[in-house]
């Protein structure tokens, strides 16, 4: 799964779309949520749903990795906004 798709059967799977679109593999994904990769494609198919813990985590990413790019925008608006020496 590399982009969301338009018609997502879940939550979860939602979620799991949009980190990977964040974080740019389901790969580490499935990893920073410490699943099994048999679940983690039942996760994304919407045939079953995470457990608190596994769903805590991936939250957890969700919020890091959205915290990197709102950084990232501080840093160019912040260049953007510094006066230019003439």
């Amino acid at each position: 799964m590399n982009h969301a798709q338009p018609k997502l059967p879940g939550s979860a799977s939602r979620l799991i779309a949009m980190a990977i679109s964040l974080v740019g593999h389901a790969d580490r994904v499935r990893s920073q949520m410490e699943c099994s990769a048999e679940d983690f494609q039942a996760y994304c198919a919407g045939t079953k749903e995470p457990p608190w813990p596994e769903l805590d985590r991936l939250i957890h990413l969700l919020t890091r990795e959205q915290g990197k790019v709102i950084a990232d925008y501080q840093r160019l608006l912040a260049k953007v906004r510094e006066p230019r020496e003439s």
